[in-house]
């Protein structure tokens, strides 16, 4: 079996879920495949980079190419980010030859990866549900949606029932697409992870909890402050590892958080500055305890790290890898936004005597270990891919679908539209630019 993998990131940009989760699922597919290529490339990645890793193919999606199938979707300029991505899909799509030599296309519903192999649909399209740019969309502090998200959202509302298979690692993700798809159902297949530590003991660790996550709102560190607020007894250091994201269009999560919460945040909650992915692992076995307080994730690599080297986690119902958590037994878990659970959950991490911090800890790592394991998750994987080539028929063609997603010559000019709107939009919008571009001003 030949598979081609289409992913928005990869080795060696391997800090995200997505290629974390691909670092390791395609090193434990490998030995049960003919063949693996990995193509990576989103609307902001592109390289001329191509190479070996670990017995595999990366090539990245290579500029000229994105930048030709930018000039094929002239009609989204209004969209730029959607345009950028479905230019990168039909770039990867091209400079795959368009898979004329593998069984499988795997694409992610991350970037968009998945929409040429729908429109020319001639081989089988699994499509990993990892926490799509639409639903991303639905938990960034925006005051309202942006039009490109909208129309993601639409587009994977009406591409992702035509794949062939789709898979999420998570239960909660696989509940939320089976609500939305309706018509579509998603299987759940954990994710491979075969990283383990030996723990080290509660007197060889640092006296503070760890976050490793972009620092970002519904990454929870609005809740996490809140619940700092609410702890008396115990007020553990926590160090969160991360790059600081918008909040907003005047200020980063982290200056918000400065202003709102000044006797906490960059106190005892205390930003750090990112690491590369090989440094990670020893501040995840050094640290106290790992908090996962997202809001909304749809899985969280980074409790599994926790968990598999041996730290104890804290993780929030709000991420889809609290799955793994046995409440007191293998780490704590609370409901998503219950600031006051959460503060119960630090204080009761804090009060673990060393004989129950290490039998917690040891709880983690078998988790892992019995539930994560290659020799569990690659069968059942083997098992959906030997299906979906059993059972694939391509898709008729769809002309809508045609019109909507695949390239053309026709150039859209943008002034078409801005020749519609009224003057009294217009100008005030266009002074402003001006007074930007000249004076810096908002």
């Amino acid at each position: 079996m030949k598979i081609l993998f289409i992913l928005p990131e990869y080795y060696p940009h391997s800090g995200g879920g997505i290629s974390t989760y691909y670092l390791h699922y395609i090193k434990a597919l490998q030995p049960h495949c003919d063949e693996i290529k990995v193509i990576v490339g989103s609307g902001y990645t592109q390289a001329n980079d191509i190479f070996e890793h670990e017995g595999i193919t990366v090539e990245y999606l290579k500029p000229e190419i994105h930048e030709y199938y930018l000039n094929k979707f002239t009609q989204y300029d209004l969209l730029p980010e959607f345009k950028r991505n479905i230019a990168s899909a039909w770039g990867m799509w091209q400079q795959a030859s368009e898979g004329m030599d593998y069984d499988i296309i795997e694409c992610t519903d991350f970037a968009l990866g998945f929409i040429p192999w729908l429109i020319h649909h001639t081989k089988p399209v699994i499509t990993r549900l990892h926490g799509s740019m639409g639903q991303i969309s639905l938990h960034e502090n925006t005051l309202s949606a942006d039009l490109a998200d909208l129309f993601i959202q639409q587009t994977e509302l009406l591409l992702l029932p035509c794949c062939d298979q789709l898979i999420s690692h998570s239960n909660a993700n696989q509940l939320f697409w089976n609500n939305v798809l309706k018509s579509k159902s998603v299987v759940h297949i954990s994710p491979v992870y075969n990283k383990l530590s030996q723990p080290l003991p509660l007197s060889n660790r640092d006296n503070n909890g760890l976050i490793t996550a972009r620092i970002q709102k519904w990454k929870g560190p609005i809740e996490l402050c809140q619940a700092y607020r609410l702890l008396t007894t115990h007020k553990p250091f926590i160090k969160w590892i991360g790059n600081d994201k918008l909040y907003n269009n005047q200020q980063t999560t982290g200056s918000y958080l400065k202003s709102n919460f000044a006797d906490v945040w960059d106190k005892y909650i205390v930003p750090q500055q990112p690491l590369s992915n090989t440094q990670i692992p020893a501040f995840q076995q050094k640290a106290r305890f790992g908090i996962i307080p997202s809001t909304w994730d749809m899985f969280n690599f980074s409790c599994i790290e926790f968990m598999a080297a041996g730290t104890p986690v804290i993780c929030s119902e709000g991420a889809g890898a609290v799955e793994l958590i046995e409440h007191g037994i293998n780490g704590f878990k609370y409901p998503a936004n219950d600031i006051v659970a959460l503060a119960e959950c630090i204080n009761a991490m804090c009060l673990l005597n060393d004989k129950a911090y290490m039998e917690m800890a040891k709880a983690a790592m078998e988790r892992v270990k019995s539930t994560l394991s290659e020799d569990r998750i690659i069968p059942v994987n083997l098992q959906l891919y030997e299906l979906a080539l059993i059972n694939f028929k391509p898709n008729s063609s769809n002309t809508y679908f045609d019109i909507l997603y695949k390239p053309s010559e026709l150039r859209h000019n943008i002034s078409n539209i801005l020749d519609k709107q009224p003057l009294k939009k217009l100008t005030p919008y266009y002074t402003k630019r001006v007074q930007q571009k000249l004076f810096g001003k908002k």
